[in-house]
Parts: C-alpha cells; structure tokens; sequence
C-alpha cells in the first residue's frame, strides 16, 4: 500500500502545472502569489509570530526597524527569517514545502488533546497552483484527483 501511495503521489508531482523556482524567500509579507513567486515581498521584513486572535500580521523593517501592521484580509502569505514561506487559509498558515515541478505541497502542525497528553500532528495538504484550493494529502484525494485528471 505505502508503493501504491508513492508511486501516486510521484505521478502527481511530475505531472501537474507549477514551474517556478523554489529559491529562498526574502523575509516579509506577500500580497499574491505573484510577489511570492518573483520573490519581492510587498511589505519586505522580519514578520512577528501569526496572531491568534488580531487581524493583522507585523512586519519590522529591516532599514528603519518600523513596524508595519498588514490586515490579514490583504495577506496571501510571508516568508520568516529563515526564508520559509507559508500560505495564509483562513487565518491558518500552511508551510509551503519546496518543489521542482508539480502539485503545491504544504505542511501545518496542529495540538491534539488526548485524555491527558497533548500530541502535536503534522498534516500535509496539496494544490494544483499556489492559489489553488487546498485538499487533504491521502492515498484517497490522490486517487480521486488522478481519476479526475485522465
């Protein structure tokens, strides 16, 4: 079963329609998915950790060290310090995992309370373009999404 699921999952990645470069992003806020794929961030700097309950994301320029309040209604994503870029989905952030061709892979942690532990559990999601709607990665979504491509 787990050939099955990467032989799908590898015929999905090389035969979808994304082909840019997956170079290290600059710090900062990006507006669309075009400013993330040219790399050129609209509000350029250090972004401050995903508010839970504000509306807005922080960003501190590098050259003068002020702060930039982005409404995350204008937000498509940001890249941190490190260069990781991450989409924004209705308030979550989704890790956008580097690919060469393909389908779009993200990643987010989430907490999970069982009895008494809490358990962090990493889920991985796909689209077909950087703006595309997001789907459970499963042997069944690719299945499904393979189907609907032939």
């Amino acid at each position: 079963m787990k050939a099955l699921f990467s032989i799908l999952a590898t015929g999905f990645l090389t035969t979808a329609s994304a082909t840019f470069s997956w170079a290290q992003q600059h710090p900062g806020v990006y507006t669309s998915s075009q400013e993330y794929v040219h790399n050129q961030p609209a509000h350029p700097g250090a972004v401050g950790a995903l508010p839970a309950s504000l509306a807005y994301l922080e960003v501190v320029n590098a050259h003068t060290h002020a702060v930039h309040r982005v409404p995350l209604a204008q937000v498509w994503g940001y890249a941190n310090a490190k260069g990781q870029g991450f989409r924004l989905v209705e308030h979550k952030a989704y890790a956008i995992q580097p690919q060469q061709d393909g389908l779009i892979t993200y990643s987010r942690q989430r907490a999970i309370q069982h009895s008494r532990s809490k358990h962090i559990v990493t889920e991985h999601f796909y689209s077909e373009t950087l703006d595309g709607k997001l789907h459970a990665l499963t042997k069944r979504g690719l299945k499904q999404h393979q189907a609907a491509a032939n």
